[in-house]
């Protein structure tokens, strides 16, 4: 008997929801704004550049002329934009039935962010932990509401060391163990929200996706220097994005998900395919790492979970 596909047609109507989806502008985040929309949700766009946000817009305006899209600023370098971003959200909606923790850096050179992280670690992990903590309570207030964060596959070669939390000038540095280290925190952040959900009697969802290997601009900057083979290997490998988007949609959607859940394709080591429930690392589960991580985070941010 042939197994039951998820596709976009599985997903229910979505009328009168508010959705939020970081890095809405490209990639897999576009892609998914792209189908809530198209199934009647208003999504609020978190976009770094406004204008490449509004080419974003107009184009899914162009294919669906009755989408309800909202672009507010949003640079997850900035704790202080995060914050100004968060105040917006919460003064004009009353409700977040989905925030999805989309955007991500990739492989990038050695950098600092607006407060002091490296680069990688800080957009993909503590940005994320920063807008999560300050949305918490408008998504707890929703009934049936859900928090989604975008993983990676990378995260199986991922280690957490909190000393390379912060830059140093003239460190040395690996792309792709930063890169792997940031898509980690995300697994961890998220079982361990999961767990200080519940134990707050909270009904919000938790889950993570990944989009296994798929054709957008995050990983532009592999082209250079000693990783280059890795864009020659992937080349063979990759899915769409709009094939990519899936899983992180599926998390979103899914009627039957349940809190925990890790998204991902269904073929080739994870690689491309249809949207299903994969298994994380070990190291993701690690009750001391969680621990840590929620603790550095809280130490760096300042903010933890009120609802």
């Amino acid at each position: 008997m042939k197994k039951d596909i998820w596709t976009i047609n599985n997903i229910e109507d979505l009328t009168g929801k508010i959705f939020l989806v970081t890095g809405a502008n490209s990639g897999i985040g576009y892609e998914a704004t792209k189908v809530f929309a198209s199934k009647g949700a208003r999504v609020i766009m978190g976009c770094r550049n406004l204008d490449k946000a509004k080419m974003a817009k107009d184009e899914i305006i162009k294919e669906f002329p009755h989408a309800l899209l909202d672009i507010i600023q949003l640079d997850l370098t900035s704790f202080k934009s995060i914050k100004e971003f968060s105040y917006k959200v919460n003064d004009k909606y009353s409700k977040l039935d989905v925030l999805l923790n989309n955007a991500g850096i990739m492989t990038v050179p050695y950098g600092s962010t607006e407060d002091g992280l490296e680069l990688q670690t800080g957009v993909n992990h503590f940005g994320h932990f920063y807008l999560t903590m300050s949305l918490a309570s408008l998504v707890n207030k929703t009934p049936n509401s859900r928090i989604v964060s975008i993983a990676s596959i990378a995260h199986k070669y991922g280690n957490i060391k909190k000393e390379t939390f912060h830059y140093e000038k003239d460190k040395s540095y690996s792309k792709i163990k930063a890169y792997s280290q940031s898509k980690l925190a995300n697994l961890l952040f998220i079982y361990k929200l999961k767990e200080k959900l519940e134990k707050q009697n909270s009904t919000i969802k938790v889950l993570a996706a990944h989009p296994g290997v798929s054709s957008t601009n995050l990983g532009h900057h592999i082209k250079r220097g000693s990783v280059k083979w890795i864009q020659r290997v992937l080349s063979f490998t990759t899915q769409t994005q709009d094939r990519g988007a899936l899983p992180g949609i599926r998390a979103c959607t899914d009627k039957n998900a349940i809190s925990g859940q890790y998204y991902g394709p269904s073929s080739l080591f994870e690689f491309r395919g249809d949207p299903v429930v994969v298994k994380s690392t070990k190291r993701s589960h690690s009750k001391d790492l969680q621990n840590m991580l929620w603790t550095e985070s809280v130490r760096i941010t300042r903010l933890d979970l009120h609802l």
